[in-house]
C-alpha cells in the first residue's frame, strides 16, 4: 500500500502522525489551539467542555491554520489530538482566567 502522494512537487506522507511533526510544529499547533478553544470559550460563556458544533468549528479553523502554515498532518491526527488535550485546555481556562470563570459560574448558577 502506497503512503504517498505528491502535491505541488512535494512527496506526503498520508498516514503521518502528529507524533512524527518536529517540536516546533507540535508546540505551535498547542498553543494555537489554546488560544482558539480559549476565546471560543470566552464568546460562548462556557467554563466546560464545548458543545460538539462548537468543538467541530475550532477544530476546523485549527486546521485551515495548519495548512496556511503548510505543515502537512491529516485531519483525523489534528481532531484526535483536540480530543486528547479538552480537559486539560479547559483547566487552564480557569486557572489562567480566574475571575471570568468565577463570574461565568455565578451567571449560570442564577439560571
Amino acid at each position: 500500500m502506497k503512503n504517498q502522494i505528491k502535491v505541488n512537487g512535494r512527496i506526503l506522507q498520508t498516514n503521518k502522525r502528529f507524533s512524527q511533526l518536529k517540536n516546533s510544529q507540535k508546540e505551535w499547533i498547542a498553543a494555537e489551539l489554546y488560544k482558539l478553544y480559549h476565546n471560543k470559550m470566552k464568546e460562548r460563556r462556557a467554563i466546560s467542555k464545548l458543545p460538539p458544533n462548537q468543538r467541530d468549528i475550532v477544530i476546523s479553523s485549527l486546521y485551515e491554520q495548519i495548512q496556511n502554515r503548510e505543515i502537512w498532518i491529516p485531519y483525523g491526527e489534528v481532531k484526535k489530538y483536540v480530543f486528547s488535550k479538552t480537559t486539560k485546555i479547559v483547566k487552564s481556562f480557569k486557572k489562567q482566567f480566574p475571575e471570568l470563570s468565577e463570574e461565568i459560574e455565578t451567571e449560570h448558577a442564577m439560571k
